[in-house]
């Protein structure tokens, strides 16, 4: 499978449940309509609809924005984890058919029949040490993971340690990689493929 990127055609794609987003209308909304480069959201909506009738996992729920851009293609099913519930005052959010929230560690449940039918894992995790992503990657390769690994804040975090730190772990990752930051979020975006036919063409 080959993905064409470019920022002109993710700053022309249109993105959608807008309403599930902020239902004040405040930052995060804006941030979700940012343009490529600036945030990571057309990007994860788009590659999204290159997949269908597959699990994606969004490690790291916050508020919800990621797990929304991820579930774009409505054929596809978005399991979102985080260690404490941000999400449970959005009812609209929370009623998203193909949303499912868990609120434990995502390590407790990867397993090799878990991520059979994962083709995306989206890792942002708070705080940014690199070693927990580290953690993550190595255990979906223990389960045999087929696809593709997106990590935020890998180059340019604001936080002079956490960004020493991604930057390591960025480095130490020896898989087919590409720094996406252009098309991400303007804090570095990368993009790590395990054991999956599937070449960007960049433009």
């Amino acid at each position: 499978m080959i993905i064409p990127v470019s920022n002109k055609i993710l700053d022309e794609f249109q993105l959608k449940n807008h309403e599930l987003i902020d239902v004040t209308g405040g930052p995060e909304l804006m941030s979700y309509n940012q343009l490529s480069g600036d945030s990571e959201y057309r990007l994860y909506s788009y590659l999204s609809t290159f997949y269908n009738g597959v699990t994606i996992l969004d490690i790291g729920t916050l508020g919800g924005r990621s797990a929304v851009a991820l579930s774009h293609n409505d054929s596809n099913q978005v399991i979102s984890y985080d260690i404490i519930d941000g999400t449970s005052n959005n009812h609209k959010l929370r009623a998203k058919q193909n949303i499912i929230f868990k609120v434990k560690n995502v390590l407790d449940d990867l397993t090799e029949d878990f991520v059979k039918n994962i083709k995306i894992v989206i890792i942002d995790i708070d705080p940014h040490h690199g070693n927990d992503e580290i953690d993550i990657i190595n255990k979906l390769k223990d389960c045999n993971f087929c696809g593709i690994i997106i990590l935020d804040d890998i180059t340019h975090h604001p936080a002079p340690q956490a960004n020493y730190m991604m930057n390591a772990m960025w480095n130490s990752i020896t898989d087919t990689k590409y720094d996406v930051k252009k098309y991400g979020h303007w804090s570095g975006t990368g993009i790590v493929v395990i054991n999956h036919d599937v070449y960007f063409d960049f433009m």
